[in-house]
């Protein structure tokens, strides 16, 4: 009765051998895995030792329960207890080990389409891409006079078009120095860089699209707004190069809350044209005051408070922040190559949206003239 009352002691599993849960308690809240009911699935828990529960259950049976040794020099003298015993102390082992293997299983099975999702959705933007390109090729083909406003916003369009490709083909995350392939041109530096130049191509050409907008429907203010936007865009430019090189995320808040009153102010723009024009840009500019509110959404209640929940964050860390010439080796030298989904998911609205939504108003921008003839 003593061996029983240890084996099947309170707070104990019901047997010790074959129901001895594999994993740690969540530290979170006390229980198993299986049977966590708080958000703390993500964590990253060890499985205990299967061997462990094998170990206390040879302790308690040997503390009350003594067998003979074999006859010496007679292979098998074993008695047909202890034969018994490590016999079926083998089976409890394998059943262990079986359980374990089962563990791993799930939890590779786990990994690898964690790793799946994060694949599928840079093949996503890789399709996106492609799309682009077919787009901004269909939109220079169009039967429409070389005008200087069409020549400049098909260049302009060009480089954005081009540089969105890339960057969906070799996205990264610039302050955290995460790459989804490890290659040269997944460097922080290249990366930044050109979009860098991209952004301010695309500034550019809602500049030259406000100011064509306004000569076509008469609304003289419009032309004032696209002075604003350059120079906002480039002192946003500036606050992001600094937040990359100095890894101070409130560089990337500033950033996001700069994008968002260029983007209002566009959306306003749009809004007082609609009522002087007719026809098909109307619905144009009807999709495009969707977008741009959209996106003023997105950066105003998501991107910025990221960044500043980010910035907070670092703060009540004490997380140390590079130099200048050291940040800027740093964009050179350093990335971290990873598809986990975990590190990734936080990215993908932004990254998927900018590298789609983005590209069709850059190439919609170079149309103008053709929407006002319909």
């Amino acid at each position: 009765m003593t061996l029983l009352a240890d084996l099947f002691s309170a707070g104990e599993h019901r047997s010790l051998v074959r129901h001895a849960c594999p994993y740690h308690p969540c530290p979170q809240c006390g229980e198993p895995v299986p049977e966590c009911k708080d958000d703390c699935q993500s964590l990253l828990l060890q499985p205990a030792d299967p061997v462990a529960p094998l170990d206390r259950a040879d302790s308690l049976v040997a503390r009350h329960v003594s067998f003979p040794e074999p006859a010496r020099g007679d292979p098998e003298g074993l008695p047909v207890p202890t034969l018994f015993y490590r016999l079926g102390a083998l089976r409890e082992q394998s059943w262990s080990v079986t359980r374990l293997m089962s563990t791993v299983s799930v939890s590779i099975a786990g990994f690898v389409w964690q790793e799946r999702k994060t694949t599928l959705w840079w093949a996503g933007l890789c399709v996106v891409s492609l799309l682009n390109v077919n787009l901004w090729l269909l939109a220079a083909r169009v039967d429409l006079p070389m005008t200087e406003y069409r020549v400049r916003q098909l260049l302009l369009s060009s480089l954005y078009v081009a540089v969105c490709a890339f960057r969906s083909a070799f996205p990264r995350v610039d302050l955290e120095r995460v790459c989804l392939w490890d290659t040269p041109l997944s460097a922080i530096f290249a990366g930044r860089s050109v979009a860098t130049l991209a952004e301010i191509c695309f500034a550019v050409q809602c500049t030259m699209f406000l100011s064509q907008l306004s000569a076509m429907t008469h609304v003289s203010y419009l032309d004032a707004l696209s002075l604003w936007i350059v120079p906002v865009i480039v002192i946003a430019q500036c606050c992001c190069w600094y937040a990359v090189i100095t890894l101070n995320p409130l560089g990337h808040a500033i950033e996001e809350l700069l994008w968002t009153v260029i983007v209002a102010l566009l959306t306003v723009g749009l809004i007082s044209s609609w009522f002087h024009v007719h026809g098909a840009l109307r619905i144009v500019i009807s999709a495009g005051i969707v977008s741009c509110g959209g996106a003023v959404c997105v950066m105003s209640l998501i991107d910025a408070p990221m960044y500043i929940a980010r910035w907070r964050q670092s703060r009540r860390g004490k997380y140390p922040y590079l130099s200048l010439m050291g940040g800027l080796t740093d964009t050179l030298t350093r990335r971290h190559a990873t598809h986990s989904w975990i590190v990734w998911r936080h990215e993908v609205p932004w990254m998927t949206l900018y590298f789609s939504v983005a590209v069709w108003l850059s190439i919609g921008m170079t149309l103008l003239e053709y929407w006002h003839q319909r």
